[in-house]
């Protein structure tokens, strides 16, 4: 069965104090643990516990919203590659290489998500 990846609780909270404000589905509890909800709501307005999208949403939210692109290629069908991109052209970050799609996403956006704090 395939499911939606969510980032991790160390990259939701790091999201959490860029600013990310997109309603979500899913939080994350003070502990790491996941809450699904019913309704989409931005968590990260609590103190208690944070928002918890997916990872496709996170990095959206760093294209619209700070011209960020995080992206992901395979490389050699072994390892996948991670770019960040800063205004569609500039490579701020270069081959963060990992064995999966997801983990190279996940650093990928770590990565990106510090240059918004600088």
């Amino acid at each position: 069965m395939i499911v939606e990846q969510f980032v991790s609780f160390e990259t939701a909270r790091m999201l959490k104090e860029a600013g990310f404000d997109v309603p979500c589905f899913n939080q994350y509890t003070e502990r790491g643990t996941i809450w699904h909800c019913d309704c989409p709501e931005n968590f990260n307005k609590s103190q208690c516990v944070t928002s918890c999208p997916t990872q496709d949403l996170a990095a959206r939210w760093l294209r619209e919203v700070y011209n960020i692109d995080v992206m992901v290629d395979v490389y050699n069908r072994d390892y996948y590659v991670c770019n960040v991109y800063k205004n569609k052209h500039l490579m701020i970050i270069r081959n963060i290489v990992t064995s999966s799609f997801e983990k190279a996403l996940e650093d990928g956006l770590r990565e990106a998500i510090k240059l918004i704090k600088k």
